[in-house]
């Protein structure tokens, strides 16, 4: 069997493979170092083992890769002997090409049929690559190629984010990639960020590490950034963690915040030397080296990167020995949705990359309504034309097969007493006035956005409340099965497309992200298809 992903919920560690899902108890004490073990196998065939009568249908106790290593390896990393991508195609030509896909053109759509269209033709699938930014939308494509093919999803290798091509093609040199208790043997302090990739799906959980030091080490890197940079918030954030660290008191470490954050990356380092580990960023940092062998690198006939425009330059520097050994490249996104700067993200390296052939601009939004593109043109566009000025200057129309106007509605009317007589008003709406409104019409498609989490998890609440079924961050609340009610911040609703959609400021920290970038608030009013709910 070959390993496609590792997940694990709050009792189970899964293995995802091609022949299905196997599990084993968090409880078990060997727990951590299968986890390491099985995430470094991804991508590879395996064999597995149960003991006693465990059936081998459910359960598995110990993986080992079907290919075992050469001695003779530098790095300790070899293809499996069916080799997942081919690495010596030649070809006579090559060409470039840039998509720009404003909201609701269908450039998902788009890319699905030029896939469909060349292994319709016969192309080899080993010989597609189709590489996103998230998991989510690399997942979505690959479901919707696999369904009208009517080909299992198992024998596409080629479709996942950068990250995962990186470890497949032996990022991780041999080493194990770090697990949150891995990462807690070095640092008590380094807390986790769950996400959950699929609704109501605990086997799609991925666990992210926070630490303010290592984020900011990983922006340096993601960016090629010749030092870290701390903002008020995170400096106070790496100052109470540093010193915790260290013993020291939060003001020997403020004083000298750099000084503390150099040695504490340092030990980090060292801790994973020790331990033969590697991390996120590892991974990717090894294939774009000079050192890494070439031959490992995929040659595709067809080579697509979806949402371009949310890579790192660390990422494009891997994009760019890609296309090196590609026959055909897409590279495809929107800068006016580019809102993963703070994570690193250079929308201007997808605007500026070296093309072979002229841009396709696709023009017509299948989601957006009228009057939702009219206040996008009115409010929003101006703002962002302002702010970047290098933006790719498009153009592009609302939905024209559509009866609905689109209604923005950020108002609602109130009744009151006034000397005996009732009178109408207008107030601006609220956020509990939204939530009555949402409760009031549940049954209804709705996508309530913000700029943060604890602004969703506040209006989750407010629902759970007044007994809404919903989901939060794709999680399962009040038994939602049948809800298509769905809160979760704007960044993870990109793609994503509702009747009704809310985009609530409620907090500081929504206002600062609100107002630091108004590309947010354009990919939030854009999800909408009949009313806009604006708090």
């Amino acid at each position: 069997m070959k390993i496609l992903n590792v997940t694990k919920d709050n009792s189970y560690l899964y293995i995802e493979t091609d022949e299905g899902f196997r599990k084993q108890s968090l409880k078990w004490r060997g727990i951590d170092a299968l986890e390491a073990k099985c995430i470094s196998l991804i991508g590879r065939e395996v064999t597995h083992s149960t003991w006693g009568d465990w059936n081998p249908e459910v359960w598995f106790q110990d993986v080992t890769p079907v290919d075992q290593v050469s001695p003779d390896q530098d790095d300790g990393y070899q293809l499996n002997s069916n080799d997942l991508f081919k690495t010596n195609l030649k070809f006579d030509a090559q060409t470039v090409k840039r998509i720009y896909g404003p909201p609701g053109t269908g450039k998902t759509t788009t890319l699905i049929n030029l896939t469909n269209e060349a292994i319709r033709n016969g192309l080899d699938m080993k010989s597609v690559g189709y590489f996103a930014f998230t998991n989510i939308a690399a997942n979505e494509a690959l479901g919707r190629i696999s369904e009208v093919l009517d080909i299992p999803e198992n024998d596409f290798v080629g479709f996942s984010t950068l990250h995962s091509l990186s470890t497949k093609i032996g990022g991780a040199s041999g080493k194990q990639l770090c697990t949150q208790d891995a990462l807690k043997k070095f640092d008590l302090g380094i807390g986790a960020k769950e996400e959950w990739m699929k609704p109501g799906s605990p086997s799609s959980i991925v666990v992210r590490p926070i630490h303010p030091v290592l984020d900011a080490y990983s922006l340096k890197l993601n960016t090629l950034g010749q030092k870290i940079e701390y903002d008020r918030k995170s400096a106070s954030d790496a100052t109470s963690k540093l010193s915790q660290f260290f013993v020291l008191d939060e003001d020997t470490i403020s004083e000298d915040l750099l000084l503390y954050s150099e040695l504490y990356y340092d030990e980090y380092i060292k801790f994973k030397d020790i331990n033969n580990l590697v991390d996120f960023n590892d991974v990717v940092v090894n294939v774009v080296s000079d050192a890494f062998p070439n031959s490992r690198i995929p040659s595709f006939e067809l080579l697509i990167i979806d949402e371009a425009q949310d890579l790192t330059k660390l990422q494009w520097k891997f994009v760019e020995k890609l296309t090196a050994k590609a026959k055909k490249t897409i590279l495809a996104g929107d800068d006016d949705q580019a809102i993963m700067a703070a994570f690193g993200a250079s929308p201007q390296s997808f605007n500026e990359y070296p093309v072979t052939e002229p841009d396709l601009v696709l023009d017509v939004s299948y989601r957006v309504p009228v009057g939702i593109k009219s206040f996008v043109d009115k409010v929003l566009l101006p703002k962002i034309i302002a702010k970047f000025p290098w933006r790719k200057d498009k153009k592009w129309h609302e939905n024209p097969n559509t009866n609905e106007s689109g209604t923005v509605v950020s108002s609602y009317e109130d009744i009151i007493q006034k000397n005996g007589v009732q009178v109408k008003l207008q107030k601006p709406l609220s956020t509990d006035e939204l939530i009555k409104m949402i409760s009031n019409a549940s049954d209804l498609e709705w996508l309530i956005m913000a700029p943060t989490k604890a602004t969703c998890d506040t209006i989750s609440v407010g629902l759970k409340a007044l007994e809404v079924p919903h989901y939060l961050h794709r999680r399962d609340i009040l038994n939602a099965k049948d809800s298509k009610i769905s809160i979760q911040t704007v960044h993870t609703s990109k793609g994503m497309g509702a009747d009704n959609a809310a985009y609530v400021v409620q907090s500081r920290g929504d206002e600062f992200m609100d107002e630091s970038d108004p590309r947010l608030r354009y990919v939030a009013i854009t999800r909408a298809k009949k009313c806009l709910y604006l708090v």
